[in-house]
């Protein structure tokens, strides 16, 4: 089995002859299990706890074989459930992307000697959707489930990622396995996961989502907006950086909000936790998990105050934090997915209520990679960030994979400032909503974020910014063109520690404002 980088599963898979082995040593109580007691409990039929044990008999072989894992993982009957291709028991050659701390990939390199298997526990018996999130590799490009020995087929023709439907299948038995594999002439390119779901509890998801839904007319409205981030390892333009809260403290809002007006910004979404977790204010959640990573000013609430009298509304961005090694591990994320997303909830909802209506959105960052792995409780995830105001707008980036769930509004779109991406891989259409009309986003307000200059943020000491990726005509046309489609780009700019654009891209960015949000006299 190819082992994974991210630790402390919520289930784990053991493959190959030491299934038994393993069971037997370390779980003495697996032993007792293994010795089938047949209870007798009608004329011609067994008890269910005889047949659970059949079929856990069943599971253990079918783990010694290579084929199934000892520990099966509950498909949830009331949601969602995500088996993750990292997580399966992997046949062949198959190899999973490494991702970094905090994070599950995909896998790749398919060929027809691969597969992966998983052991799902059945709690309520019933009719399932399965749905596989991949990419195919076009013409002749098929995968295949099989459930238990039913195969469902689906062909993989998109070379981009997509959310295959497999088909539905009736679960009926204590202790199902799931076999995928790429039984087509041409291989799939990548698999990342398996969903299961009730069809008639996927409609209701959808539709209790759709209640909760805040209109996105006032992010169209605006056109275009600014993205910064503005970190603990934001650097000066020349000299030492200073430490973080007292960059905080001499941050002057009024002279950024000035400059953001002249840029024609309808919204500024403002970086408030990345590489290092540090929040630019106080949250008393924060210093609860760990004391010294809030400061004293309250940037972001100064902040809201002065873009207000623009007419410039703020979003916040949040990063989970899992490459500062102190943070994550008092978040629990290792050793209690439940406690972790508990904490999540409580920090992002303290920053709601703490800003109320001042705060309009949550880009919020690693929603595939970090949360969608480990069946996160989207609904309640988007309620606390929800807290405050329920206007609220919520990004979850699920970079160019399909969006993670139903309970959000906004396509986070990172990516370049492509054609593709303006005309939603052909769902954003002309004279439409503004919202995929169908594909991996279906549903979802269009918004592309997009780097103008080198990189997302000034990391690099004593060096300008860098120059803009785009002349004026180009990005002003490929602006129209967009607004055309009421897709909405979020441009994101590098910013010195002091605050500071680089004149340059303040230039571009008021020819930029000229020819799209003209001021009446200029």
């Amino acid at each position: 089995m190819k082992s994974t980088s991210a630790p402390a599963r919520e289930w784990q898979t053991i493959e190959g002859s030491h299934v038994l082995d393993r069971a037997l040593r370390y779980d003495p109580a697996a032993s007792r299990r293994l010795r089938l007691r047949v209870v007798p409990a009608s004329r011609g039929s067994w008890h269910w706890e005889s047949l659970f044990l059949v079929l856990m008999v069943r599971t253990v072989l079918l783990g010694y074989l290579g084929l199934g894992t000892l520990h099966a993982q509950t498909i949830r009957p009331d949601d969602l459930t995500v088996l993750m291709a990292a997580d399966a028991v992997h046949k062949g050659s198959l190899k999973t992307s490494d991702m970094g701390p905090g994070k599950m990939g995909w896998v790749e390199s398919w060929d027809s000697s691969g597969s992966l298997s998983w052991t799902g526990k059945i709690t309520a018996p019933g009719s399932y959707a399965l749905f596989a999130i991949l990419q195919g590799s076009g013409r002749g490009c098929s995968v295949e489930v099989t459930i238990s020995s039913k195969p469902l087929t689906a062909s993989c023709l998109n070379t981009d990622w997509e959310r295959v439907k497999l088909g539905t299948v009736e679960l009926s038995a204590p202790v199902q396995s799931f076999t995928f594999r790429s039984v087509g002439t041409s291989p799939v390119v990548k698999v990342f996961s398996l969903e299961i779901v009730k069809p008639e509890v996927q409609v209701e998801l959808a539709d209790r989502a759709a209640r909760s839904a805040a209109p996105t007319d006032w992010m169209v409205q605006a056109k275009y907006g600014v993205f910064v981030h503005w970190t603990s390892q934001s650097k000066p333009e020349h000299g030492s950086p200073l430490p973080y809260c007292q960059a905080v403290r001499n941050f002057d809002v009024h002279k950024f909000a000035d400059v953001l007006d002249e840029m024609g910004a309808g919204y500024l979404v403002f970086t408030t936790s990345h590489a290092e977790f540090y929040f630019p204010g106080p949250n008393k959640v924060i210093d609860e998990i760990l004391p010294g990573r809030t400061c004293s000013r309250d940037l972001v609430g100064d902040l809201a105050q002065a873009l207000s009298k623009h007419g410039i509304k703020l979003e916040l961005y949040f990063h989970p934090g899992h490459d500062d090694v102190e943070w994550w591990r008092r978040t629990h994320f290792d050793d209690d997915k439940n406690k972790y997303f508990d904490l999540w909830c409580r920090v992002i909802g303290q920053m709601g209520q703490q800003y109320g209506p001042s705060i309009a959105g949550y880009w919020l960052d690693d929603a595939t990679f970090t949360y969608y792995p480990f069946n996160p409780p989207w609904a309640k995830m988007t309620a606390a960030a929800k807290q405050g105001n329920p206007d609220r707008l919520i990004t979850y980036n699920s970079w160019m994979l399909p969006k993670v769930s139903d309970f959000y509004e906004v396509f986070a779109g990172e990516n370049d400032f492509s054609e593709e991406m303006i005309n939603g891989f052909g769902f954003l259409p002309v004279g439409g909503t503004g919202k995929f009309t169908g594909g991996p986003q279906s549903g979802l307000q269009g918004q592309i974020t997009t780097i103008i200059n080198g990189d997302w943020g000034h990391f690099k000491l004593n060096t300008p910014i860098s120059p803009p990726k785009y002349s004026s005509d180009t990005m002003i046309a490929k602006l129209r063109d967009a607004i055309s489609r009421k897709n909405v780009p979020t441009f994101d700019v590098e910013i010195y520690q002091d605050g500071r654009i680089s004149p340059e891209t303040l230039a571009l960015f008021k020819e930029i404002r000229h020819a799209i949000k003209p001021i009446k006299g200029e």
